[in-house]
């Protein structure tokens, strides 16, 4: 009976890894037709990349930079099992109706299921730093670089010939526009707003940026 219990354990955990593995199969923007597909993995690792830009570029703030980067790698982790679903349809059909209903349901996602396979101590860090993604500074930071990424994303489809995403590039402007304060936020925002005018938005990017100055 003994030798049986590490096997058994060992299998619940790989659970949380198959799980872990789906984040990059699960397509972000699923209602809108895409050129170069996004997943919530290769969104996530951006966030966090833009997250501690933005904390690096600050003067004056105390930063925990570690816990940083846990919410913002955890901050949709969620996903995982509900899959990305759209802003709009989270906050505006039907007076905002599925965004509320989430605003329950995640929490209880999160403290019993996206991390119940993990070893006790591993799930006590990883439940809060996902709860807390978007609370305190360092979720406000959080906040930003998801922005952020929607902008990239958006020239970046734009960029391919994708005008259905002309529209998620004023988005994603918008919801930047909060988080300003942020000197590399609004830095970010302004060359954004450049870019798209001398045309990044619609002509390929070279790899080297000195080649795109005119």
């Amino acid at each position: 009976m003994d030798s049986q219990e590490p096997e058994a354990v060992t299998d619940n955990l790989f659970a949380f890894f198959e799980r872990l593995k789906t984040m990059s199969s699960i397509k972000r923007f699923g209602t809108l037709p895409m050129i170069e597909i996004e997943s919530v993995a290769s969104h996530s690792y951006n966030v966090a990349i833009m997250s501690l830009m933005i904390a690096d570029y600050e003067d004056g703030l105390e930063i925990d930079r570690e816990a940083l980067l846990r919410k913002a790698l955890f901050h949709d982790f969620e996903e995982t099992i509900l899959s990305d679903i759209p802003h709009p349809i989270k906050h505006r059909f039907k007076g905002g109706k599925l965004g509320k209903l989430l605003k329950e349901i995640v929490p209880e996602l999160i403290e019993n299921e996206i991390f119940k396979e993990l070893p006790e101590r591993l799930k006590r860090i990883y439940v809060r730093s996902a709860l807390d993604a978007k609370l305190d500074l360092e979720g406000q930071i959080v906040g930003a670089a998801d922005a952020m990424d929607i902008i990239m994303t958006a020239l970046r489809e734009m960029k391919l010939g994708n005008q259905y995403f002309a529209r998620i590039f004023d988005v994603g402007l918008g919801m930047l526009k909060k988080y300003e304060r942020f000197k590399f936020a609004a830095l970010f925002a302004e060359s954004a707003r450049r870019y798209k005018a001398k045309g990044g938005g619609l002509n390929p990017q070279p790899t080297f940026s000195d080649e795109f100055v005119t």
